[in-house]
């Protein structure tokens, strides 16, 4: 090859690799700018979520921070939650105040939910794990939930609360989800246990009057079956007695006479749990009447049929019980302070049928 041919060659060479390394640079620089634009906005859209949610607990923050009404509380954080995190339900649940049993307060977009599941008593499921763990927990494929996020609500040190926000549509929960609704839950512990508090002095002074006027009536001319007649609406002001039985123990006969039931149906067959508070003289409340039933090996009494929550208490003089009043409902868990209160009823109740 004549010397001016290679250098021919040579330079083809050198052009082509030049404009591959030109090509090549130009294409670093483009990677380098997509990588700054995707950073960019990545962080324009950080700021704006994070703007986004600022207003979202300002504005929740202020408004629980000004109610004392629990059930508005109770809203509104979840209204907060479902904004914050883009979910289509929410729910909150809060704990008894004397047991592990999480029971639903609120609950917005569901169709086809089976909170009940939800309720808890020392399991192994998705609210005993925030409980245990104290933070959030995130699965998919719950029931008919495609992702499901439970946030606790700790106030104190213990958990008394979970913030449940779900998909029914595929999209899994991130942690900034966790992060911005864990910062709500903080806000709502502080609300809910100010709107406790009241609640509890409102309620301590609803007591006092329904006790006045229960003691007015067990003091007055009134007997057996109307006189329980007459307490059931006085109790219908502060507790839910969507069903109520008093029971006269027999001990000659070793059954129940009935004194008064707020509806028909009931039968001395149906007082096998009755049977066992009066035997035991000492109150059964549950928050799940069947399983009780279950777990005491009787039989569900008919008259309280599709009733979920009971509460038992023994008619007692001194050690010995003489009859048994129950109480059952379907929206509304009875707590220690209504068994203290239908404690006192059921005293009274005693020496009136003791007589």
């Amino acid at each position: 090859m004549r010397p001016t041919d290679r250098l021919a060659v040579e330079n083809d060479r050198l052009r082509l690799r030049i404009e591959a390394l030109e090509r090549l640079a130009a294409e670093s620089r483009q990677a380098e700018e997509a990588r700054r634009q995707s950073e960019e906005e990545k962080r324009q859209g950080a700021e704006e979520q994070r703007r986004r949610e600022n207003a979202v607990l300002g504005r929740v923050t202020a408004d629980v921070n000004l109610s004392l009404n629990l059930e508005s509380v109770l809203k509104q954080v979840a209204e907060g939650a479902r904004e914050l995190s883009g979910s289509d339900v929410v729910g909150v649940a809060l704990r008894e105040s004397d047991s592990d049993a999480m029971i639903f307060r609120y609950w917005l977009g569901a169709h086809g939910m089976n909170t009940a599941s939800l309720h808890l008593d020392g399991g192994t499921g998705l609210a005993a794990k925030v409980m245990a763990l104290g933070r959030p927990v995130r699965t998919t494929e719950h029931e008919t939930i495609s992702s499901l996020l439970a946030v606790p609500i700790v106030i104190g040190n213990r958990v008394e609360g979970i913030i449940y926000v779900g998909n029914q549509h595929p999209r899994v929960f991130t942690e900034l989800d966790e992060v911005s609704v864990q910062r709500l839950a903080d806000q709502a512990g502080l609300a809910i246990s100010n709107a406790r508090q009241f609640r509890g002095h409102v309620r301590r002074q609803e007591e006092l009057a329904v006790l006045y006027d229960v003691i007015r009536l067990f003091t007055g001319p009134l007997a057996g079956d109307a006189l329980v007649q007459a307490v059931h609406p006085v109790l219908g002001r502060l507790l839910d007695v969507r069903r109520m039985l008093a029971l006269r123990w027999i001990p000659e006969t070793g059954t129940f006479e009935l004194v008064w039931a707020s509806a028909p149906g009931w039968s001395p067959d149906d007082a096998a749990l009755e049977t066992l508070v009066l035997r035991r003289n000492q109150t059964i409340r549950t928050t799940d009447y069947l399983a009780i039933c279950q777990t005491e090996g009787v039989r569900p009494s008919g008259f309280a049929h599709g009733l979920r929550y009971a509460v038992l208490v023994p008619m007692s003089l001194a050690d010995r019980a003489v009859g048994v009043l129950a109480l059952w409902s379907t929206d509304r868990v009875f707590s220690r302070a209504d068994e203290e209160l239908l404690t006192t009823v059921a005293a009274l109740s005693a020496l009136r049928l003791g007589r």
